[in-house]
């Protein structure tokens, strides 16, 4: 094997490492795996204050030593803190442009920075004075605990990170010239199993409250009748491809369309047959709707009988077929229960990012002002922005 294939296999090894070490032992959903993986760089002060007490302890022991060693330390410390704080402010621009989070090296990083940590305390347990291994101890307990409640989302790698920390600090301990420096080393794993049994309840609890959050999140951005995404998640999907829209990305057809529709004649039906009806028969548009567009188009209902298609990476031509398949489907009658056959139809209006507009409000105006000439000009006419004009 060349260099180069021993190096992408050493890669490719360390990325499903860190995948194991990043994912939830328990069986979840990939909506709850990734949020409980963002919340590895959602904490950036544990990141200062952690930093903060290893530079303390480190001039504490260059002080009383009077060694070179703890320079070294204070220098790896400066370097990494620095390194973390980066790749967080990467994971943060990723998340805000819904692009992959480079996790992976935020907790190489932070792996690191633990082993370093155990190191340099264990080291100053050997180095003697008793203040010093005192003042490491603290430290070590404060860290261990600190992950323990900050990487709870993840616990797998959280142990590692507690392991990383620990481990040093507990063996230094049976070879430190302190008088009973042992016993800690000895009694250290009886707590540091405690501090695990926390850490697994308190990712019980993590998992938990990402539960909560998601179904409170789903049902705030939910219609509650047709189960479409409402006008909350609208706005919110329209601003996500507004972010990523570019000159170069509508060359590589990265451009969107938003068709705004209404439906033609259902008050007539709702005055008729009455509300329930008209619920029903809204239930039966949503679901058509559903059908009509392609596997990766969204419909939303922001409210009555309008509905809105966000088509992502679309022509005016896909647009347009799109469009006119909505109107097709929409023609023929409804049967609802066993006794109402309600007949409706669509009039739908089009605007195209970025030609058309480059941010919500201006897209959702124009296809709305699309929408309304074609009403104009007669039910059941597919007219977009630019025609409109």
């Amino acid at each position: 094997m060349t260099l180069r294939g021993a190096s992408r296999a050493a890669a490719a090894l360390a990325g499903r490492a860190f995948d194991w070490l990043s994912s939830a032992p328990t069986r979840e959903s990939a909506r709850v795996r990734a949020r409980l993986v963002d919340t590895l760089y959602e904490r950036k002060a544990f990141v200062w204050f952690g930093s903060v007490s290893v530079l303390m302890l480190a001039v504490s022991a260059a002080v009383l030593t009077d060694e070179v060693w703890p320079w070294y330390w204070l220098a790896a410390d400066l370097a990494l803190l620095a390194f973390r704080l980066r790749v967080i402010e990467l994971c943060e621009k990723a998340k805000v442009a819904h692009a992959p989070r480079p996790v992976r090296r935020l907790m190489a990083a932070g792996t690191a920075w633990c082993l370093v940590l155990g190191l340099g305390s264990g080291t100053c347990v050997i180095a003697g004075p008793p203040a010093l291994a005192m003042l490491a101890g603290v430290n070590v307990a404060a860290v261990v605990g600190a992950i323990s409640s900050r990487n709870a989302a993840t616990p797998r790698y959280a142990m590692l990170a507690i392991a990383c920390v620990s481990l040093p600090f507990a063996v230094s301990t049976l070879f430190s010239p302190i008088p009973g420096a042992f016993l800690v080393g000895l009694q250290f794993p009886l707590h540091i199993a405690g501090i695990v049994v926390i850490l697994v309840r308190n990712y019980e609890s993590h998992v938990r409250l990402v539960r909560a959050e998601m179904r409170n999140r789903h049902l705030a951005r939910t219609d509650a009748l047709t189960g479409l995404s409402n006008r909350a998640a609208l706005t919110e999907a329209l601003a996500a491809l507004c972010a990523g829209l570019s000159a170069k990305g509508a060359q590589r057809r990265e451009s969107f369309a938003v068709l705004s529709m209404d439906l033609d004649g259902f008050k007539a039906v709702n005055d008729r047959h009455g509300h329930a009806v008209g619920d029903a028969l809204l239930v039966r548009v949503a679901d058509r709707l559903q059908r009509g567009v392609r596997p990766h188009d969204q419909v939303f209902r922001p409210g009555g009988d309008e509905f809105v298609v966000v088509m992502p990476n679309a022509t005016p031509e896909e647009a347009d077929y799109v469009a006119r398949r909505l109107i097709e489907k929409l023609s023929s009658p409804f049967q609802i229960g066993t006794e109402v056959k309600a007949s409706v139809g669509v009039s739908v209006g089009s605007a195209l990012a970025p030609v058309d507009g480059l941010t919500p409000d201006a897209l959702l105006a124009h296809s709305d002002h699309a929408l309304y000439v074609a009403k104009r000009s007669g039910k059941g006419r597919y007219l977009p922005y630019a025609a409109a004009l």
